[in-house]
């Protein structure tokens, strides 16, 4: 929890560091800033109902419309999920759409979502890239045994670059190198 907590800060953080002017910038995900932003709030809620036990389907159902207030929406989903994670039967099986998955598995998902997305946004904004170095090891820490598996879902880097730092192998697991 402690590292969601963090990673919400983090992604709040420089989301209400985006200039104007740059929400309809490109990022390196292939799209731009604002659908990142509607992205991670559509996975917050999508991860606050399969927490509170619902299907795959249900999870994902109408999570197609924009929020009208983009930064009040991150902020009231990102409470949500830090909730649902905190609250959570964490012996409960989650019916995630690519699979049934742990409690610890969804933790490194939306990990994962947080901290590359934010990345993504700053860059997209031109806003300072450098990943909070304890998201960094952590995210690390928790992807680096799953580094196939990733690449075996296909929506992930399939480089097998090392990196010369910490954060270039993260970011490479994720494919943003």
């Amino acid at each position: 929890m402690t590292l969601l907590t963090r990673a919400t800060t983090d992604l709040i953080a420089r989301t209400e560091a985006v200039p104007t002017a740059a929400w309809s910038n490109d990022t390196p995900c292939g799209i731009t800033v604002q659908e990142v932003v509607d992205h991670v709030v559509a996975g917050n809620i999508f991860a606050t109902r399969l927490l509170a036990g619902a299907s795959a389907s249900e999870a994902t159902a109408d999570l197609d419309t924009p929020p009208t207030d983009r930064l009040e929406a991150l902020r009231t989903t990102c409470a949500a999920q830090l909730e649902s994670f905190a609250h959570a039967d964490r012996s409960r099986l989650l019916h995630h759409p690519s699979r049934d998955i742990d409690y610890p598995t969804f933790v490194r998902f939306r990990l994962g979502e947080l901290v590359i997305h934010g990345w993504d946004l700053t860059v997209g904004a031109g806003l300072s890239t450098a990943l909070d170095p304890t998201l960094a090891e952590g995210l690390w820490t928790l992807v680096e045994p799953h580094l196939e598996e990733m690449r075996a879902m296909g929506t992930y880097g399939t480089s097998t670059n090392t990196g010369t730092t910490l954060e270039a192998r993260l970011l490479d697991a994720y494919g943003r190198a």
